[in-house]
C-alpha cells in the first residue's frame, strides 16, 4: 500500500464522525497496533471504489472505514456480536459533540425552519445521485419521505456486513433526535434494522 493511499485513509477517517470516534476508542483501549491494518483496509476500499460519482462517494468516505473498523474489531474479538457491542459503545463520541451544536443552533429559533430545510437537503445530498431513492409522502405534516434504497445499507451489505448500517441509522436519532423540544423525529421503521424503508418524519409539535 503506497504511502499517499495510506495517508488518504487516515485523512478520511479523521474527518468523519463515526471513524473518528473509533479510531480514539482504538487509541484509548490499547488498540492503537490494529491501526495500520485499519488504514490499509480503508485505502483499499476506498481504492476500490474510486470510480463512484462524486455526490455517492462523499457518503462512502462515511461508510468505508467503519467497514475497516468493524472487521478489525471482529478479528480481534473472534466473536461479530462482541465487535458490535464494542461499535455501539465507541462509534458515538464526536456525533454527541456535534448534537450538541445542533441543539444550541435550534435556540435561535431555526427550529421552526427545520422540516422545511430538512425536505431541501433530503434531495441534494441524499438524492438519486447519490445512490438513494425515496418518496415523499403528500400531505403528511412537516418533514416526511419513505427512503426505499439506501447506499449505507447496500454498500454495508456487499462487504457481508449489513448488520452495521444500524449504527448510521442511530447516528441519525442522535444527531436529529433531540434538536429542541417542540421538534418531533420520528421513526417506526429503518432498512438498517430489516424494515422495508426508512420512514423519516420531521414536524413541529402541537
Amino acid at each position: 500500500m503506497n504511502t499517499k493511499a495510506l495517508r488518504t485513509a487516515k485523512k478520511t477517517i479523521r474527518k468523519q464522525h463515526l471513524p473518528k470516534s473509533l479510531e480514539e476508542r482504538f487509541i484509548s483501549n490499547g488498540l492503537s497496533h490494529l491501526l495500520d491494518g485499519v488504514y490499509s483496509r480503508t485505502a483499499e476500499l476506498l481504492a476500490e471504489n474510486s470510480e463512484a460519482p462524486k455526490a455517492l462517494y462523499t457518503h462512502l468516505e462515511q461508510i468505508l472505514p467503519c467497514i475497516a473498523f468493524y472487521e478489525a474489531l471482529v478479528k480481534k474479538t473472534g466473536s461479530p456480536s462482541e465487535a458490535l457491542e464494542l461499535f455501539d459503545r465507541w462509534a458515538f463520541d464526536d456525533l454527541e459533540r456535534i448534537a450538541a451544536i445542533f441543539r444550541r443552533l435550534m435556540k435561535t429559533g431555526i427550529w421552526r425552519k427545520a422540516p422545511a430545510i430538512f425536505d431541501r437537503v433530503m434531495d441534494k445530498v441524499f438524492g438519486s445521485n447519490a445512490g438513494f431513492r425515496s418518496t415523499r409522502i403528500e400531505g403528511a405534516e412537516g418533514f416526511a419521505r419513505d427512503m426505499l434504497v439506501c447506499p449505507y445499507f447496500e454498500t454495508c451489505k456487499r462487504y457481508g456486513c449489513p448488520e452495521i448500517t444500524q449504527f448510521f441509522c442511530k447516528s441519525d436519532d442522535i444527531t436529529y433526535g433531540n434538536m429542541h423540544p417542540r421538534l418531533m423525529w420520528k421513526r417506526t421503521q429503518t432498512l438498517g434494522t430489516g424494515g422495508k424503508c426508512c420512514d423519516f418524519r420531521l414536524f413541529v409539535r402541537r
